[in-house]
């Protein structure tokens, strides 16, 4: 007896419904990231921002006298975070130099530092090498008013308007193009 052979069947071509969904999540992941692809990756919103600043009341870094932020009322604040041991800091120094240098002896803007998590040794070192700073720093060695702010990393530089409200945010070094932008949006917002 001859057997015939037996034909063996072709896989059908089936289209499973979790094909649709695998097509549809990597269409969703494409469109998600050609979205942030033009995005500032430093941009983060902070809730503070359109809030009233959080005033202070800190010794000032190598004196004996305490500053308050609110003794700036009436005067945009540009307050800046920063330390000794923070690289980023040392690449925007220059630029706080020249735009406090040039700022303040106007009388409306008036910069402070806020020397966060670091040693007055550390700070002063940082400043003999690099240039001391023309305007006041205080002391926040434990982090507290940085905790305050919601600052995270440094530096971090909040623009606070003539009415003591915190009018925007930059997370990172400045750049002189960057502080001209954000002091235009402290003195829009009254």
């Amino acid at each position: 007896m001859t057997t015939e052979p037996q034909k063996i069947a072709e896989p059908q071509k089936v289209i499973r419904w979790w094909h649709f969904a695998l097509i549809g999540v990597m269409i969703m992941m494409f469109i998600l990231f050609a979205a942030g692809l033009g995005r500032d990756t430093k941009f983060i919103p902070s809730p503070l921002v359109g809030k009233p600043a959080f005033d202070f009341d800190l010794k000032q870094l190598g004196k004996e006298s305490n500053i308050k932020l609110s003794d700036y009322k009436g005067k945009i604040v540009i307050l800046n975070f920063w330390a000794s041991w923070c690289v980023t800091c040392r690449e925007e120094h220059h630029v706080l130099l020249e735009a406090a240098n040039a700022l303040q002896p106007k009388g409306t803007v008036q910069f402070l530092g806020v020397n966060s998590k670091d040693t007055d040794k550390g700070a002063f070192g940082f400043m003999d090498k690099r240039g001391h700073f023309p305007y006041p720093s205080v002391i926040d060695r434990q982090g507290r008013m940085a905790l305050e702010y919601g600052v995270y990393g440094m530096p971090e530089t909040f623009f606070i308007n003539k009415d003591g409200v915190i009018a925007a945010k930059h997370i990172g070094a400045l750049t002189h193009k960057i502080l001209a932008d954000k002091l235009k949006q402290a003195e829009a917002v009254q």
